[in-house]
């Protein structure tokens, strides 16, 4: 199982996007770099027992499942999962479906009628599932295999009318990817 924590682990020059407030896909697309998000899957699926938890659900439960990586300038950066009740995928946040290859970030930090709980923060460690998850979906996308370290990693769960949403953010780039891009704008 995985422990989550609201204190964010050590991670050197990366430290300032793990803890970057408000939208991480805004803030990549600040670089000035070319900024893209490339759909995975999307769709029902399972919801693993730690994101049930998350969700204030007992047990594993089928939902709807986004997953993406977000690239510069082509270059994988980040995996990104999102899961909600398949109910809630078709009202509430049923703008999920129509996002294509538009950052989920659009809906989440543009509507007034969402509220964020805080954030949480991990290292995803090698024989974690969510990390062989991440490993295989990473390898799928990019072609290449993830160093076997842990992750550092964010979540929070996004509610509208009661509806929950988590999001996963799994920096899964070498660090020496972040340390070059800390020096970036700030985001909103």
């Amino acid at each position: 199982m995985t422990h989550w924590s609201e204190q964010a682990p050590l991670w050197g020059g990366g430290r300032f996007w793990l803890q970057a407030p408000k939208s991480l896909s805004a803030r990549l697309a600040a670089t000035g770099r070319a900024f893209g998000v490339q759909v995975l899957r999307q769709g029902r699926g399972p919801v693993t027992a730690d994101e049930a938890r998350a969700l204030g659900i007992a047990g594993q439960h089928e939902g709807y499942v986004r997953e993406v990586v977000l690239r510069l300038d082509a270059q994988a950066v980040v995996f990104a999962r999102s899961v909600t009740f398949c109910d809630d995928s078709q009202a509430r946040w049923q703008s999920l479906r129509g996002l294509g290859t538009r950052p989920l970030a659009d809906v989440l930090f543009t509507r007034g009628d969402i509220s964020r709980l805080p954030m949480q923060y991990s290292r995803l460690k090698p024989a974690g599932p969510m990390y062989r998850h991440v490993a295989r979906s990473w390898q799928e996308a990019t072609g290449q295999a993830l160093a076997r370290q842990p992750l550092p990693a964010r979540r929070s769960v996004f509610v509208r009318f009661a509806a929950p949403l988590l999001v996963l953010e799994v920096f899964a780039a070498p660090l020496s990817v972040w340390q070059g891009l800390a020096c970036c704008p700030t985001a909103s």
